[in-house]
């Protein structure tokens, strides 16, 4: 009997494994079919690419050409349009809006190498084409640790920086990724079960914001507008791997670099932030112990997108002081 009981047992797990692994093959399979759009079909008729030493960086600009710099860094999976409200509100107030996106998310091209010291190379080639003056830099989530590897690695580019919510990973010991995320075909599923697939795109925005109802259907054609192009869940696979470990050659993941930083610096956070809690905020306002902390009540993670009126008046406050 017993052995009876457990030969059915193994079946049945046997059985499971190999329906998850089913429906997984199902949507890695669905995104290739999938991912079939070029650039020139999808990406907005506001932007344009602009040549770097590791590719062309899709770019949009608005605002007066001899206004005071503002660079956005957008966070994981985001690209330069999810800052369109703070874009307007910004070249309304006679800013230099300048908005990236972070390779390989957007419509930059994809050239495989993501550490934040390429990024900071990245943009700081993207600046000098476009022969900006010293900018305000301001980064949210992910994209601020390549915002603030700028700021530490090219001086001469910034004149001050803003980290929204940021995901710096200073307050965790350093990790390596998982030996399971080694293969490329274990990533690619992954992503196509999360990052590009559709039917994700709603429950991950809202896992990461406090207002719920702020997962409108315009952010959500934002999110995954870019992911059906050619090769995007191979592409976004490559740089998961090094989204799961520690950038340990950064400069802006060694806690001792901050107190040298001399530029003006702001942090807003939102309160109800589950994904980088408030107390990550506290913990930077120890090692800058001269940045303003402007603490945004009600919002999570993108606040950008929660409540724009709030957050766009607040980061013009701040602008205001620095």
């Amino acid at each position: 009997m017993i052995v009876k009981i457990l030969r059915w047992s193994i079946t049945t797990l046997l059985v499971l494994l190999l329906l998850a692994l089913a429906a997984m093959a199902t949507f890695w399979v669905a995104a290739s079919t999938r991912e079939t759009a070029l650039r020139d079909e999808l990406a907005p008729s506001t932007g344009r690419l602009v040549p770097t030493g590791s590719g062309r960086v899709f770019v949009q600009e608005k605002g007066p050409a001899d206004g005071i710099p503002v660079v956005l860094f957008h966070g994981t999976a985001a690209w330069s349009e999810l800052w369109r409200r703070t874009i307007d509100a910004l070249a309304a107030a006679e800013f230099r809006v300048i908005a990236l996106d972070l390779p390989p998310f957007g419509f930059s091209d994809r050239p495989g190498s993501y550490t934040r010291r390429d990024q900071a190379a990245r943009v700081n080639d993207v600046l000098d084409q476009l022969k900006a003056a010293p900018a305000i830099i301001i980064g949210h989530s992910f994209g601020a640790g390549a915002a603030t590897e700028l700021v530490m690695r090219y001086p001469d580019r910034v004149r001050a920086l803003v980290l929204v919510d940021a995901a710096l990973g200073l307050t965790s010991p350093p990790s390596e990724p998982s030996l399971l995320l080694r293969p490329q075909g274990i990533r690619e599923i992954l992503v196509s079960l999360t990052i590009t697939n559709p039917l994700a795109t709603k429950v991950l925005l809202q896992s990461l914001i406090k207002k719920k109802e702020r997962a409108l259907p315009e952010y959500i054609e934002i999110l995954q507008r870019p992911t059906s192009l050619r090769n995007s869940t191979p592409d976004i696979a490559r740089w998961l791997y090094y989204f799961a470990g520690d950038d340990r050659t950064a400069d802006s993941a060694d806690r001792s670099a901050y107190p040298r930083l001399t530029i003006p610096v702001a942090i807003l956070w939102g309160d109800k932030d589950s994904t980088t809690p408030l107390e990550q905020a506290h913990d930077l306002q120890t090692l800058l112990p001269r940045a303003a902390l402007t603490v945004l009540p009600g919002l999570g993670h993108i606040p950008q997108i929660e409540d724009p009126e709030a957050f766009n008046s607040a980061l013009l406050t701040a602008l205001g002081k620095l």
